[in-house]
């Protein structure tokens, strides 16, 4: 045996010890439910096996292995914790290695071996402040492969026979088909079910090493790129809605230095589209514009730059490449719903039951940045794999500002952008939400075309109004944010001075917010423009997206009531407002029952020579009282 084998085998024998070592000083090891590991062949020697009984804890048994030089490693068996992750060849280092993390555990406890299908982390019931939580009672209702089937059962009484002459329809609607559902751990539940988010779980794929948060987007780069299978395809996801934001040149850098192919998909065409009267003509001149501005991503080649509709399934034919593909790109770009539409696509039939249009179901999608915490594969035939990857974080889009979910979900467009084009005069604003204020400095009149999602509140208003309205109403009649609360922490807006030109029928200029959306202007002349925006937020110039817009749709009178301000908003705030209203009151009741308890807890000063105590006079704390002697008692 050469000296390189034989110090594997050393490595292995040290591995084997501490791991046996850390499962020894788990408290938490459970019975395993079945065979830890995928069964080899044939049992070669170095080969580790396991025993297939399910009632008994799996052991891995170590087989001696003889060298040349007469030195023997014997590991003895090792008994392993329910929820330790399959690995194929334990008698290599690295599957060794994964197998000692797997024991260490996380939260304190051991994790089980399956992970969650939304965002890809390890499942769990330790810890509910650590991703991957899933309750105890929640995680029994499902199988250990994590599934179980739901069956809806037609109402009214079953009955064994019916009379003579009663005709008997028989319903075949795919309402009463069994559907599968897939496990999910409690944060990606809230967030497909409820678009709730309690709080923002840190960690994942974003935690670096030696557990700190990660500090530039490079480090998530060079993360992801290192992890990418070689001979591998990448499917670098662009949304066209933040077309600058979502670019990430140094990921397309780094695949192409490793020789990864890369495809960039250009997602959520279909918000443009559908308010286009010729669509043909509008893709065609979606698609030169957007080869126009990919000039700015380094060597990228037109014919790799593809248009598509993650939520139509819009261009995918263009995509069947039999290889790995993994899916990079930024955070709110798209990745989530481009795999669950993909698998669509190809007829994937283990994704359990997927809602489209209500984002219910498959990989979790939200608008949340870092939904996806670890990455989430998926088979294809002839042993490929789908791959879907944690976004890069950017800390210069609105959306990094924002910490309520409701926020987050007004912000990002989930359907067709309605665009709604006002005039602007010199000495007047323009306000979206509580986030963007635009000021016209100077310059003839200006149409002011608006592209952001239909969840953000417009309003036009005198410039030397603006300061104090927006102080007054941010966060109640502008929003989003939809709480004062969560406009003092954006604090102060920053102001950008911008110089653009237009002409009278068309726009030659967007201005574009990171994360938000973007405003054409159009008008005769030069004007120049003050953008008020959150710091830290970038704005962008750049050649107009939708010039024609404002010759096609014309221009709109301002109304207060024209956007984002229905029932439905007023009711959901009246339920944030009631909700804040509730846990402000439970709080100060348990300020009040503590401070209670506290004057009753308090200690009697009381001098140590005092023959007696005149009880007359001693002013005893609330909820206490004097108790009788035994001589009063035996009086009366």
């Amino acid at each position: 045996m050469c000296a390189a084998s034989l110090q594997r085998l050393q490595r292995v024998a040290t591995l084997a010890q501490e791991l046996q070592h850390s499962i020894k000083s788990c408290s938490t090891c459970a019975v395993n439910r079945g065979s830890l590991f995928r069964s080899p062949p044939r049992s070669s020697p170095g080969r580790w096996v396991t025993s297939p009984a399910p009632s008994f804890p799996s052991r891995v048994r170590t087989m001696s292995v003889q060298s040349t030089n007469d030195s023997e490693f014997v590991m003895e068996s090792i008994e392993l914790p329910a929820g330790a992750p399959p690995v194929g060849d334990v008698s290599k280092e690295a599957g060794m290695e994964e197998l000692l993390r797997a024991a260490r555990g996380g939260g304190g406890g051991v994790r089980v071996s399956r992970r969650c299908n939304g965002c890809g982390a390890w499942l769990h019931s330790n810890n509910p402040d650590e991703h991957g939580y899933v309750p105890e009672e929640a995680r029994e209702k499902f199988s250990l492969t994590g599934r179980k089937k739901d069956s809806a059962a037609p109402k009214g009484v079953p009955v064994d026979s019916v009379p003579d002459g009663v005709e008997v329809l028989r319903d075949s609607s795919v309402k009463y088909k069994d559907k599968t559902r897939l496990l999910l751990c409690q944060r990606c539940y809230r967030l497909q079910h409820y678009h709730r988010l309690d709080e923002h779980v840190k960690g994942g794929f974003y935690r670096m090493e030696g557990g700190r948060d990660w500090e530039h987007e490079a480090e998530i780069v060079e993360k992801i790129v290192r992890r990418i299978r070689k001979g591998s395809i990448v499917l670098m996801i662009v949304d066209i809605l933040d077309f600058e934001s979502s670019l990430v040149p140094e990921l397309f850098d780094g695949c192409r230095n490793r020789q990864f192919p890369v495809i960039v998909i250009v997602n959520k065409v279909d918000c443009l589209l559908d308010t286009m009267a010729n669509k043909e003509k509008g893709l065609e001149r979606l698609k030169v514009w957007v080869r126009r501005m990919s000039r700015q991503i380094r060597n990228v080649h037109a014919n790799d730059v593809i248009l598509v509709s993650s939520q139509s399934g819009f261009g995918f034919k263009q995509l069947e490449d039999p290889r790995w593909i993994y899916v990079v790109g930024r955070v709110n770009s798209g990745k989530s719903t481009f795999v669950n539409r993909f698998l669509w696509y190809i007829g994937y039939r283990h994704q359990g039951v997927v809602h489209y249009k209500r984002a219910v179901g498959g990989v979790t999608r939200s608008p949340v940045p870092g939904t996806t915490l670890h990455f989430v594969s998926f088979g294809l035939p002839k042993g490929f794999r789908l791959v879907d990857t944690p976004g890069i974080p950017s800390k210069s889009q609105v959306t990094a500002k924002l910490q309520e979910a409701i926020d987050l979900y007004a912000v990002v467009p989930r359907r067709r952008i309605n665009a709604i084009s006002y005039a602007l005069h010199t000495g007047r604003s323009f306000v979206a939400g509580g986030l963007v204020r635009i000021d016209q400095v100077q310059g003839n009149i200006s149409f002011i075309s608006s592209f952001f999602s239909l969840g953000i509140t417009l309003h036009v208003c005198q410039t030397c109004k603006v300061e104090d309205l927006m102080s007054k109403k941010a966060g109640t009649f502008f929003y989003p944010p939809h709480s004062s609360e969560s406009c003092e922490k954006l604090g102060p807006l920053v102001r950008h001075r911008v110089e653009v030109f237009g002409s009278s029928d068309r726009a030659w200029d967007d201005i574009v917010i990171a994360g938000m959306g973007w405003v054409s202007i159009s008008g005769y002349g030069t004007k120049v423009l003050d953008i008020w925006v959150p710091k830290g937020v970038k704005v962008f110039r750049r050649p107009a997206l939708m010039p024609q817009q404002m010759r096609n749709r014309g221009i709109t009178r301002f109304h207060v009531n024209h956007r984002a301000r229905s029932p439905k908003v007023f009711r959901k705030k009246k339920a944030i407002i009631k909700a804040r209203q509730d846990k402000e009151l439970r709080d100060k009741l348990r300020e009040d029952q503590a401070t209670r308890e506290a004057q009753q807890a308090e200690s009697l000063d009381i001098p140590h020579d005092a023959a007696f105590v005149d009880m007359q006079e001693l002013e005893l704390p609330a909820g206490y009282s004097v108790a009788e002697t035994s001589d009063q008692v035996d009086s009366n």
